[in-house]
């Protein structure tokens, strides 16, 4: 299927699920306002309206975050059920999150709870009305469309073998074109020496051709490509950089210039920018709210216990190496900044005060981060900010520790929750970790780390 298609098909995919809560909620206000079943009642039509837009917005932010609208992700779920009962469950909770803040009007819960249930009915049913038509196509007796590869090694019979099992491509390969100076071992269609590349248009008809280029010769890429060029079809090059190297789905154009970002990680995804966000300013504002009274009493038997103030901030790093002062509740006796900067708490360490020991045991100290997280320094989860010498230190020692900073700094982590707290756990292994996170970024990952934490990393043996 030429790419222009598949583009076309995406688009339309993407418009229908982004429909799904104008449709949920037109329905929604008919069986609550017209119909038989709920009593009538006078409504402001600008509110519901504006709550309508408010659901669609977030939920064309849940869509793209599950990939809801991926083709590529429709065509091989198995049911359905889990996915759109998770976007379902997310557009609702950022909802009512945001409507919790807003007095002026109260909504009639039968509206929202008929036009949240229509909505996973409606993606639900989408999901498999795409498939269906997907399926349709997939055994449909127009044909496959025919490309050519532009290779004719184990490399080219590789990326030929894929395209011809993908349910999304349609193609067939209709014939290869050997590079020069390469062995002819492509199998199942005909090999066309390099230089009869025109009966690739000419005689088998091929709508685009597919450079297949080893890559040991990425170097004659630009020669080849411009050969390439005077059969006047589409040429799309095939990218293997090695191990190592995690490409994401697109190569962009950045002001004119083609970049190719090979950076796993989310940072840059509307999801992580701004999904992650409102859930850090939700979910710490709550926080606060209710550890407000308990950050009061901490504070106070701080002050009586020892001298001081009652917060202590040091200077972290953080996303993109840009350096904060991350607060906490004193649990130290005075003493001076420099040596705290450079030196890791110990066990049975002479400077920690009797409350300060609760404290860290209970990881009450950590409370006063939420701030950090509401100013932006900071997200409730992510990879644990370290201190600016050691960063200086691990950075010449550690293979991949610098690319923790890709993604903002949290609270609690994917490596705390696994067991990796305190300064005499393997940094390496708490690398890992973070990595681990960073590929695999989520909302329902956050929310996994949070249910550890409460649950089984408050109480820690390793903090001191």
């Amino acid at each position: 299927m030429p790419r222009r298609s598949i583009n076309v098909i995406q688009f339309l995919v993407t418009i229908a699920f982004f429909a799904v809560p104008g449709i949920a909620f037109y329905i929604a206000s008919y069986v609550r306002f017209q119909s038989e079943v709920f009593d009538k009642v006078e409504v402001d039509d600008y509110a519901y309206v504006g709550f309508t837009i408010l659901v669609t917005l977030l939920w064309a932010l849940v869509v793209e975050h599950l990939r809801l609208n991926r083709i590529v992700y429709l065509v091989t779920v198995q049911t359905g059920v889990r996915t759109a009962a998770l976007a379902t469950l997310y557009c609702t909770l950022l909802s009512l999150s945001l409507l919790f803040c807003y007095r002026t009007i109260t909504f009639s819960r039968g509206f929202v709870f008929v036009g949240c249930s229509l909505m996973f009915v409606l993606s639900f049913g989408l999901i498999h009305l795409i498939r269906a038509v997907m399926h349709a196509i997939d055994n449909s007796q127009n044909g496959r469309f025919p490309v050519a590869v532009l290779g004719a090694d184990e490399f080219a019979s590789g990326i030929a073998e894929r395209l011809s099992k993908s349910r999304l491509a349609r193609c067939k390969v209709a014939c290869f074109v050997a590079l020069p100076g390469q062995n002819k071992t492509a199998k199942g269609s005909p090999v066309l020496a390099w230089d009869h590349m025109d009966d690739v248009v000419d005689v088998f008809h091929c709508g685009e051709i597919i450079v297949a280029l080893p890559p040991e010769r990425m170097a004659e890429a630009q020669t080849i490509l411009q050969t390439v060029q005077h059969l006047c079809i589409p040429a799309r090059m095939v990218l293997d950089l090695g191990e190592g190297v995690f490409v994401p789905e697109r190569i962009f154009d950045y002001y004119g210039i083609p970049l190719l970002d090979v950076r796993p990680y989310p940072v840059d995804t509307v999801a992580y920018a701004l999904g992650k966000r409102v859930f850090d300013i939700i979910f710490s504002s709550s926080a606060l709210l209710v550890a407000g009274p308990f950050m009061l009493v901490i504070a106070l038997l701080i002050k009586l216990t020892s001298r001081g103030s009652v917060f202590f901030a040091q200077e972290r790093v953080g996303l993109n190496g840009g350096r904060f002062r991350m607060l906490k509740f004193r649990t130290m006796f005075e003493q001076d900044s420099q040596a705290s900067d450079s030196q890791h708490t110990q066990r049975q360490d002479q400077r920690i005060t009797p409350i300060g020991r609760f404290l860290r045991r209970s990881s009450l100290d950590e409370l006063p981060q939420f701030i950090n997280v509401l100013k932006g320094d900071m997200s409730v989860v992510g990879p644990r900010p370290e201190l600016t010498f050691f960063v200086q230190k691990f950075r010449q020692e550690i293979p991949w520790y610098m690319a923790r900073h890709h993604v903002k700094c949290g609270i609690t982590g994917w490596a705390q929750v696994n067991g990796l707290r305190g300064s005499d756990t393997s940094i390496p292994n708490r690398i890992q970790f973070d990595i681990y996170y960073m590929r695999n970024w989520s909302l329902v990952l956050d929310l996994k780390i949070i249910f550890l934490t409460v649950f089984n990393g408050l109480v820690n043996p390793q903090a001191y």
